[in-house]
Formats: C-alpha cells, structure tokens, sequence
C-alpha cells in the first residue's frame, strides 16, 4: 500500500492548474471580497495514506504528484474543490510494499492512474476551519468522505499582502468500500486521507 497513503496535505490534486478565487487583503469570512487567481505550487503539496497493521505500526503511503483546482473559491469558502493524485507516484516508508500496493489486487495503477476528489458541500466550523464532503473515487468505484480542513493562518507573506493560502483536510474511509480488501487479516480497513496543498497568487481579476 505504498502509494496508498493520502496526505491533503486532501488531496489529492494532479497535474491541474488551480483557478482558487480568494480576497487579497480581506476578511477570510468575507465572500464579498477581491477575487485573485491561485495555482498550486506542487513542491509544497502532496497526499498520504495511514493503515494500522497487525505489527502496531503504520504503513505510510504518500503520493508525489497531484493537481488541484479551486474553483469560486473566496473569502476561505469554494464552491469546488478538485483534487487528482498520480496513483502511480506512491511511495511508502515500507519499500516493498508500493508494488503491491499499486499492483492489480490493489489500485492497480496501470488501469486506473488516478485517484480524484470533487466536492459536493463546504460546512464552515471556525474562521479558518470547516466540514468539506464530496465523492472520493479510487479505480472505479465512488464513495461520500468527509474531511476536516484546516486553512494556514500564518500564510509565508509580507505583511499587508496574502500571497499564499495552504490548507490541510484529513479524512478516513475503508478500504472494504472501495474493494480494496486484500491482506485483510493483517492490515486494518479503515484508512486515514491526508491533503496538504498550498496555493500561490498568480494574478488578480481585472
């Protein structure tokens, strides 16, 4: 399962040019604010997989490539989130694991490339926390999540201007769901999503 493991750093995000509107210098509660063109800065981002096994420990599966598109996205609220993760990317803090993780029993990378995240609903909890639900898809079949996000409040920017904005939304689903249900009896069902992605200002609107 080395490949597996989502981190949200969610989410899962490949290989997409990210269009996140967002207010430049405004209240992250304001919806009314300045729209300002995001892209994902990929080098900062990426997704993991946790699943406990029978040896207590975690078998850790991060992906290196992802895409991901914001689209309405303004005053910390989207109307979508899009994220697709290179399942062919994975790598795991067990070697030989990522084989057969990617293998035909498992994700079976050869045939579905892709994992992918669309959100369907944004719930705010906090000023910089909210609920996102949507539809995980993992080779063919599709399933609702829900993920807590976590946006950075401490953005890497001068003072006066955001140009930044990074989140981070964790998760967990079965692997049983998805039928992913190989080594059953040694590793557990349920897997912790993490997607971390941070975004840079690209340009604002006119």
């Amino acid at each position: 399962m080395r490949r597996l493991t989502a981190r949200v750093g969610a989410i899962v995000m490949f290989a997409c040019a990210a269009c996140a509107v967002v207010g430049v210098n405004a209240d992250p509660t304001d919806t009314s604010a300045p729209q300002t063109q995001y892209r994902l800065d990929p080098t900062r981002s990426g997704v993991t997989f946790d699943v406990a096994n029978v040896w207590h420990s975690n078998l850790t599966m991060r992906f290196n490539r992802i895409g991901a598109q914001l689209e309405g996205f303004q005053g910390f609220v989207a109307d979508r989130v899009m994220v697709t993760i290179d399942a062919t990317s994975l790598e795991s803090n067990t070697p030989f694991v990522a084989g057969f993780v990617e293998g035909g029993d498992m994700l079976d990378v050869a045939h579905f490339p892709a994992i992918r995240f669309v959100s369907t609903r944004f719930v705010r909890t906090g000023t910089f926390t909210g609920l996102l639900t949507g539809d995980l898809t993992i080779r063919a079949t599709t399933r609702p999540v829900t993920l807590a996000v976590a946006f950075d409040e401490d953005a890497r920017d001068p003072p006066g201007a955001r140009r930044t904005l990074a989140f981070t939304a964790d998760g967990h689903f079965s692997r049983a769901a998805f039928g992913l249900s190989k080594w059953s009896r040694a590793v557990g069902d349920e897997v912790h999503l993490r997607i971390h992605a941070e975004f840079v200002q690209e340009r604002a609107n006119p």
